[in-house]
């Protein structure tokens, strides 16, 4: 069989619809030559109706950008920030000044991972920003030196942290001697911050439900295994106590660090959401001991795993594609009715004809035919038209970014169907409120037809407009589905991976405070620090420079200096 290039004539038909829209084009022309001319209760009728769908729909909109579309917006950048400030999720990015604003969860980093630790550790991680003149000792009066400059980059007075860690160390006396500068508050040496690094870092798994997290990632394997950290000492209990009494409510990392962290830990928890729980058992490292834990995990995470899913992606595009549809409906709708507006006849051209009417036998109206419209009547429908053309627009984009933000699949749908309620408001309006017989009158108006504009070849051809039109719909929703997961879905997973989790290729904490370092921290970094703190205890200050080749500062995380006490 050969193809067939059908064509058809280049005009639309246009018949009344069961909408406000189509009631408001036509009552007028009906009522003015059933009634003559003047204001009917149903013209007036028309206008009011028109005006409240407008209002309904408007309002309805504002408030659903406002407080779904603005919300999760705001939601979003509160998980995560540029370095410095700024929004990156989006791809806004205003300028908010060069000190980092704060009011965000994590921060991108430099090399594009999210670091999503509370203040106070990223400055535990930050050895050669602190200690600035080198010589292994972080002084108070190094601390007021560069108070402003910290500050501005991680929003915690570097005072605090710096009282922080020597409180961490008084509460560790009974375990490691403090050097007198220590205990006076003046001076903090590299060991002793590394010591107290531990507990700090530990702080930053924020909660005591992740202690089990932390026994089944092997974080405190090294020292069940080789019995080099007293404060955790070598039985499962005993590291789960450790871990929990640093995390729990009123725990030490609570009542020792300031109230960013405070203000982090419940932060965290909120953008986390629910948690939930998983059975897993736990093998000492040494004896074999085997013990019953709960892992936690959190669902928000989850909500944001499941949007990357190929069939949850898949189910989102089949809705936000019917969306589009419905959508560009109204758009042709729109497209017909200002055809409509600029080519019809004007009732001038007609005179008395211009609306005709049939009887049946009884003399009843049965029937309208519009030959022409007035002046008047043509601009009001136009002004209607373009209101309907802005409130569609607004309706797509609204629409559009109110479906993309669902993480869930009943939640999606039931989304969608609020959508068409809002759409169909002037249905509703029309079908509910206008009694029948001036529904009859105007939806038994006979079709008008109108030439279109555009391109002769393609007007000629709709079917070829309609495989375009659906075309284009299927593109631009694949495309706006990929921009949203590039930029917005993933970016909020992984941050939320590691703000919740401490998990994630792409968390900061979890590369850098991972197995292997954990593992040299308890393994063999303690044990040095404990060396060190003898050397000073000895008062052997001239023999420290041998110290330094133990470098329990990993030169990846701290200083490229050496120990120089």
């Amino acid at each position: 069989m050969g193809f067939i290039d059908d064509t058809e004539e280049p005009e639309f038909t246009l018949s009344p619809s069961d909408n406000v829209y189509s009631y408001f084009m036509f009552v007028p022309p009906t009522e003015e030559k059933k009634e003559g001319h003047g204001l009917t209760f149903d013209i007036i009728m028309a206008y009011i109706l028109l005006g409240f769908n407008f209002f309904m729909q408007g309002f309805l909109l504002l408030v659903i950008y406002n407080v779904v579309v603005t919300g999760n917006i705001e939601w979003q950048n509160s998980i995560a920030r540029s370095e410095g400030g700024g929004l990156d999720l989006l791809n806004l990015n205003p300028k908010t000044g060069k000190c980092n604003p704060g009011g965000s969860l994590c921060f991108t980093t430099p090399n594009k991972t999210f670091s999503c630790a509370p203040p106070s550790v990223q400055l535990t991680g930050r050895w050669e920003e602190l200690d600035t003149n080198g010589d292994g000792i972080w002084t108070r009066e190094e601390v007021e030196a560069a108070r402003e400059e910290l500050k501005c980059k991680y929003i915690v007075d570097p005072i605090f942290v710096f009282d922080v860690f020597i409180n961490f160390l008084k509460q560790r006396e009974k375990i490691i001697w403090l050097h007198p500068d220590v205990k006076a508050g003046k001076a903090v040496h590299k060991p002793y911050f590394w010591y107290a690094a531990g507990d700090i870092i530990m702080c930053g798994y924020r909660n005591e439900l992740y202690c089990p997290n932390v026994m089944k990632k092997g974080f405190l394997d090294a020292p069940l295994k080789h019995n080099t950290a007293p404060r955790v000492g070598n039985t499962i209990d005993s590291a789960m106590k450790y871990c929990f009494n640093l995390l729990k409510p009123g725990g030490m990392c609570e009542n020792t660090l300031p109230s960013t962290y405070s203000v982090w830990k419940i932060s965290s928890a909120d953008q986390c959401q629910g948690s939930s729980f998983s059975k897993f058992v736990y093998k000492h490292p040494k004896t074999g001991m085997m013990k019953s834990l709960l892992e936690v995990d959190y669902a928000a995470p989850r909500k944001y795993a499941r949007s990357k899913t190929l069939v949850f992606q898949t189910y989102k595009c089949i809705i936000v594609g019917m969306w589009m549809l419905a959508m560009l409906c109204e758009l042709k709708d729109i497209t017909i009715v200002f055809t409509w507006c600029i080519r019809f006849p004007s009732a001038d051209e007609f005179g008395e004809d211009a609306i005709l009417e049939e009887k049946d036998d009884s003399g009843e109206v049965t029937n309208y035919t519009i030959q022409g419209i007035t002046s008047t009547h043509r601009i009001m429908v136009t002004l209607m038209t373009v209101g309907r053309f802005i409130l569609t627009m607004v309706l797509l984009y609204i629409g559009v970014s109110f479906l993309l933000k669902a993480t869930d699949y009943i939640g999606l749908l039931m989304d969608a169907v609020a959508l068409v309620f809002v759409v169909e408001i002037a249905i509703i309006l029309y079908g509910q409120v206008l009694r029948g017989e001036i529904r009859e009158q105007v939806e038994g108006l006979t079709p008008m037809t109108v030439k279109m504009f555009g391109i002769d070849s393609l007007n000629r051809r709709p079917a070829l407009v309609d495989f375009i039109c659906l075309v284009c719909v299927i593109l631009a929703t694949i495309i706006v589905l990929y921009n949203w997961t590039i930029s917005a879905v993933e970016p909020v997973y992984d941050a939320l991976s590691c703000a919740c989790l401490n998990d994630g290729d792409k968390c900061h904490e979890a590369h850098k405070f991972n197995y292997d370092f954990w593992w040299k921290y308890w393994k063999e970094d303690v044990p040095a620090v404990f060396k060190a703190v003898d050397a000073l205890k000895a008062g052997a200050a001239s023999s420290f420079a041998d110290i330094g080749k133990l470098n329990p500062l990993p030169s990846n995380l701290l200083s490229h200096h050496r120990l120089n006490l």
